[in-house]
């Protein structure tokens, strides 16, 4: 059984609209939705230099050397950054002309897109029907691939929609006896769904934390076996190093790091780093396992996936796909708070605007955001910090009112038993 359980009782019509209006249209518009964002994405990758993607090939054509962390690809000057593990998955495709790369990931990355989209709707809607799941995920491509992460994504040629398939899937589909093993992939790709496995040991989803642990340790131990130099120098230095991904403090790390470095408008040391990112990690942990207990698993993991987000050194403005699945859950989901689909239209607009991009942020602005900018600089980390803070308020109140008299569910019906 998977994490979203059939509601008792919706606080709402949205899901019984979005059946209703699938189920009496025609498939016209999702076919031109997704045909629109197809033909745009694999436009742009054909004329548009995906510069991360870039970077990825050239650490698959140095995958099995030593100089793996040493080469920088040379639009950018920055060099390969993940563990050797994730170089290998780039090898194949580092034969293959750039053109044709740029065009078969993009096609990868639309998929996953499609993928996430349609577990979206239907885990925070398990009501809906197959067909239904499939029409609003077409007809959502391009609406909601506007969306900065998405865009960003596409634009530069990053693994995110791909990762964000896999630590989705695996959190919210997969069945409990078999959960684990893409999360556990995921981190061996791209450190930070590494915090899925404590959450999963603190959640006592036992199997589930042991096969994510086995899966990243035997996954990495795979890059060491095949890149055993690169492999120690990654280990060992560079991924205590986050500064050499690039400069921390521009806008577009939406982390907390990043922010405070903005706030204080100067990088702040390693130790204040590592503390930050445990402060964050702990908390945001603790009310993510206090939410699946309590809440609802769903919500548990929109908290610990903004923890992650937030306690990240590196929390770059394109890694927020995930967003995706906080707006239908606001939209649709039985436990989504009060005028949820309200909130849902405002975190959309917050992300199709993007206001991080509206403050001055150019190769001489070291420290974007002065007074009231602040706001607009730090946006996305605004939304990320909400999202723990509203649920810690949320569950006080659920405790408040189950100790002072009539029980009022997360529904807003009297709950008399």
């Amino acid at each position: 059984m998977n994490i979203s359980a059939t509601p008792l009782r919706s606080r709402g019509t949205t899901s019984e609209k979005f059946e209703d209006i699938a189920s009496s249209r025609s498939w016209v518009w999702p076919v031109l939705s997704a045909a629109i964002g197809l033909i745009a994405a694999t436009t742009l990758s054909a004329v548009h230099r995906q510069v991360d993607l870039g970077t990825y090939l050239l650490g698959g054509a140095h995958a099995f050397q030593p100089d793996l962390y040493h080469v920088v690809y040379q639009p950018t000057g920055l060099g390969f950054t993940y563990p050797p593990f994730a170089a290998l998955w780039f090898v194949p495709l580092s034969h293959f002309p750039v053109q044709l790369d740029q065009t078969l990931f993009t096609l990868m990355s639309l998929v996953a897109f499609c993928c996430l989209l349609a577990i979206s709707v239907k885990v925070t809607s398990p009501t809906l029907s197959r067909r239904s799941v499939v029409w609003w995920s077409l007809l959502l491509v391009t609406p909601l691939g506007l969306l900065d992460p998405i865009r960003e994504t596409l634009l530069l040629g990053q693994v995110n929609n791909v990762l964000g398939l896999a630590v989705i899937a695996d959190v919210t589909m997969v069945r409990p006896g078999r959960r684990g093993f893409l999360v556990g992939l995921a981190a061996a790709i791209k450190l930070t769904p590494i915090i899925f496995i404590p959450y999963f040991f603190l959640t006592h989803q036992r199997g589930a934390w042991q096969r994510a642990l086995v899966t990243f340790v035997v996954a990495d131990a795979i890059g060491v076996a095949v890149a055993t130099s690169a492999s120690w120098s990654y280990w060992i230095h560079d991924v205590w190093s986050p500064a050499r991904v690039g400069w921390l403090p521009w806008v577009g790390n939406q982390g907390v790091d990043g922010v405070v470095e903005r706030l204080l408008q100067h990088t702040i040391n390693a130790p204040l780093s590592f503390g930050l990112t445990a402060v964050v990690s702990l908390g945001g942990m603790s009310i993510a396992v206090r939410a699946f207990r309590l809440s609802s698993p769903l919500l548990g993991f929109l908290v610990i996936q903004a923890t992650e987000s937030l306690a990240s050194p590196v929390s770059w403005s394109h890694h927020f796909v995930w967003v995706v699945f906080l707006i239908a859950w606001l939209a649709l989901a039985v436990d989504r708070p009060r005028h949820g689909e309200l909130w849902a239209a405002l975190v959309s607009v917050i992300f199709w605007a993007a206001p991080i991009w509206w403050v001055p942020h150019g190769p001489s602005v070291r420290y974007a955001g002065h007074g009231w900018s602040i706001l607009l600089a730090d946006s996305f980390c605004i939304v990320m910090i909400a999202i723990p803070l509203a649920t810690a308020i949320r569950l006080i109140r659920q405790k408040t009112e189950e100790l002072s008299g009539p029980k009022w569910s997360c529904h807003g019906s009297l709950d008399t038993n």
